[in-house]
Parts: structure tokens; sequence; C-alpha cells
């Protein structure tokens, strides 16, 4: 989540380093949803339009415990149950800390990123799941704490007054209920130290991993993975500048590198941000925003350990000048909304996509899914027709077994990945292209080739 929701709301020579490890068979289907922060009606609807099965909320400590002991859970109350309504599962992001439990504001603003005493997240923490029981079983302890905008205090002080605490609190009252963890940004360069710090101290805490990418993609944007990190090096295989064979610059080890490497390969990853700006109405933006999206559920699909996505986000208020939504709010528009070119991407996929619970096939999911440039029938000529199972093979280093178990990475000479490629290579870490949503039919691939040239034109904007 962007503080501003709290302030709106509320080339050559760079290598792939990856440290090994398992491939694993995640109970399909893999999920979707999207970023609501508070919303009651128009990013839950939203999210249904899209077929996504989440919505990650704010849950935030500040507002429903502005003094001590004076707890209420009403506006949660009515969130919660109409994401129910609409058969959503809730991720709720519980953190922010009210005034009263502020142990000192270092920056002299707001106290929502202030370190909070001891015992007071955890009491919330306890009051929220017991009263939430049997409708939230997903919690994800704070947003993006590496951040100061964020979090004022030290990892250490993360896992001593947030994630030890808050997740005995959530399992002595849910056990059931499930530990989301660390919700890191990749960026500030200090995530991995972060990871480290939380998983060698608190592996056994965390139920499900979870972070946050906002890098580009190297189809679009041949400086990603090369003067700058793209999505696939803040993913799973952090960028490695060399000159001859001396390194002169190594970016912190991505999402993965570190669950294999400090112990957590084994568990889930989540997804909880991602996305791309476009305003609508610019056509431009949206085909890059709708691109995107669907290189992120093209990689999802060959990478079994990352089990669900949470884009960021649902929707855009008008003239608000934040555009990261998937819709535009508009109380005059049918639904109370106005689809951007991205809805009909996720909206094919999750409805096609067997991986997302879909009724169709590879060749009718509007997704590139074996890496060629190529989508659906009958773009891609692996297709026999739009309910052919296979468009082709997909790239080599997709989800396929790495080798070494949790942890067992060496601190030495760690493997290298290449886009498309093995072991061994350099690159970013995967072959993914191009393409839109809209059925499987002439009309679908007409908007997936405008898409792909669109795409390959456009010049990225600046993201995290």
């Amino acid at each position: 989540m962007k503080r501003s929701s709290m302030r709106r709301w509320l080339g050559s020579g760079y290598a792939a380093a990856v440290f090994l490890a398992p491939a694993l068979a995640w109970a399909a289907p893999q999920q979707l949803g999207l970023n609501v922060h508070q919303s009651l009606d128009v990013g839950l609807d939203a999210t249904s339009d899209v077929h996504g099965t989440w919505v990650r909320m704010d849950f935030n400590w500040f507002q429903a415990e502005p003094a001590q002991g004076a707890i209420d859970f009403s506006l949660y109350d009515q969130i919660v149950d109409n994401a129910r309504s609409r058969s959503l599962n809730v991720l709720a992001v519980i953190g922010y800390t009210p005034a009263w439990a502020s142990s000192g504001n270092v920056d002299g603003a707001d106290t929502l990123n202030d370190v909070p005493v001891a015992g007071a997240y955890e009491a919330f923490v306890s009051a929220a799941v017991q009263h939430f029981q049997g409708r939230v079983t997903h919690w994800e302890l704070w947003n993006e704490p590496n951040l100061t905008t964020f979090f004022e205090g030290t990892a250490q002080q993360y896992v001593d007054l947030i994630l030890k605490p808050g997740a005995d609190a959530l399992r002595a009252h849910c056990p059931d209920c499930l530990v989301v963890a660390p919700g890191l940004a990749t960026v500030g360069g200090a995530w991995d130290v972060w990871m480290q710090t939380v998983f060698t101290q608190a592996a056994d805490k965390v139920d499900i991993v979870s972070g946050h990418d906002y890098a580009g993609f190297p189809q679009d944007d041949p400086s990603a993975g090369q003067s700058s990190p793209s999505f696939y090096s803040k993913l799973e295989a952090h960028r490695v500048k060399k000159i001859g064979d001396t390194v002169v610059y190594e970016d912190p080890l991505s999402l993965r590198e570190c669950m294999v490497k400090f112990g957590v390969a084994s568990k889930p990853f989540w997804l909880t941000e991602t996305g791309e700006q476009a305003a609508y109405g610019d056509t431009a933006a949206m085909l890059g925003q709708a691109n995107y999206a669907r290189h992120v559920l093209e990689a999802m699909l060959t990478r079994p350990w990352w089990t669900t996505t949470i884009f960021y986000e649902a929707f855009d208020e008008p003239d608000s000048g934040y555009e990261w939504g998937f819709v535009l709010h508009d109380p005059a528009a049918p639904g109370g909304y106005r689809c951007k070119t991205v809805c009909d991407v996720v909206r094919q996929a999750m409805s096609k996509q067997p991986a997302f619970g879909g009724n169709g096939a590879d060749c009718n999911d509007g997704l590139d899914n074996d890496g060629d440039g190529l989508i659906d029938y009958p773009g891609d000529t692996d297709c026999q027709n739009p309910l052919s199972t296979s468009e082709g093979l997909p790239p080599l280093d997709g989800g396929v077994a790495d080798g070494a178990q949790d942890g067992s990475a060496p601190d030495g000479e760690p493997g290298m990945r290449a886009t498309g490629g093995t072991p061994g290579s350099g690159g970013s870490g995967c072959a993914c292209s191009t393409r839109s949503a809209i059925g499987g039919n002439g009309a679908g691939w007409l908007l997936a080739g405008a898409l792909w040239g669109s795409s390959r034109g456009r010049r990225r904007r600046r993201r995290r």
C-alpha cells in the first residue's frame, strides 16, 4: 500500500544470480485479487468483475482503536460482510500505530509509522481476530515495514514488537488462521537484510511469505534488468553487474532467493502488491497497464511456489491524480465504475485459464503461455483451435525443479539463470511475452496485437 492511501485515504554486463530451490506443486488454482483499501462497494465489485477471489483491505489500528481499549470494528464489519456477500476472501492488513500506543515519534510527523509500545499491538490483534473469527482467516502483519514511511523501527523491532507477538496472539485465538508476512517493499536497498532478520528469527511465525514488486518487464522496457531492476530480478534472480570477472554492482537478493537462503522456500509466496499506473482514457497507458498485468499472470503460471497475486489496486477516484486502479469510480456509469483495458486481460485469464480456476484452455486464455510472443488461436500456430490445451513449450526455467532444499544454497558461487534459459547463463529469469484478453477469437487476437505493438513502443513510467 502506498502511504498516499493514508495520505489520500486514510545491457549487457548483467547476470542474474539465484540460489537454487525445489519446485513445489501447490494446490490449484492459483488465485488473484485486488487491493481495495476500505471500499464498501466499488473496489469489491471491480474485484468480482475480473473474477478475483481475494481483496486486500486496510485494517487500520489507529482508526479502530483511537483511544486505548475503545475499539470500534463497525467499519471493518461492513467491509468484510460486503466482501463475503460477493464470495470474496479477505486479507486484512493490520497495522499503523495510534498516538496512544506510540513509543516515540521519531520523524515528528503523525504517529502511524511509530514503533508501538510493547504489548499494545498483540492486544489489538487478539481483539480483531476474536471479533472476526470465521469471517477473516488471513492476516498480514503490517505493510512495508522496511520503509520508514510505514514503520520507523528496525527489522529487529518489527520481529520483536509486531511479528512474533502478533502471530502468537493470532494463533492463540484462531489456530486455523494464517499469518501473512512480512509484506516488504523491494525498494530502499535493504529488503534482503530484513528478510534475513525475519526468517532467521521468526520463520515459524509465518505461514505465507508476502512481498511487493513494481519493477518493469524487459519485454516492454529494454532497460529493465539492465540499467534498472526488472520484475524478475526483484522476484527471483537479482542483478549482478560485472566487468570481466569483477563484480562492480549487485542488487540485494531477490524475494525468492531470500526465501531459499533463509529457509522458507517450502512456504507459499503471495505477491500482495504489484501494478502499473494508467489514467482512464489514455489509450497507450491503459494498454501498458494491461500488458504489465498480463506479464505478471504469465510469470505466475510457470512458478508454482507463487500462489496468489493481489494487484495494486482496484479503483481510482476521479481527478485524484492517483491512477493505479483497474477501474475509474464513476457513480453515473453502469455498476458505478468504468473499466480500463486491464480488466479485459485479467477477466479473460481468470475465466479461461485452468490454473486460475477457469473453464477454458491455454489457447483461449489471452496469455502468451509459451513466451514466443504469440497469443491464443489463431495467433499462435501451435494452437489447433481455441480449446487446444497448449500453446507450446513454456520457458525452460519456468517452474521447473531447481534442485536444492530449503537453506541449502551456497553462500559462494550461486547458480545463474537466463531469460528463458537454464542455470548457468545470464539474464533476468523468465521469457514471458505480450498479449491481451477478449477471447480466443479473431477480435481477441487483434487486441493482443495492439497490446504487443503499443508496449514495445511505449516509454515505461517510473515505478517502485
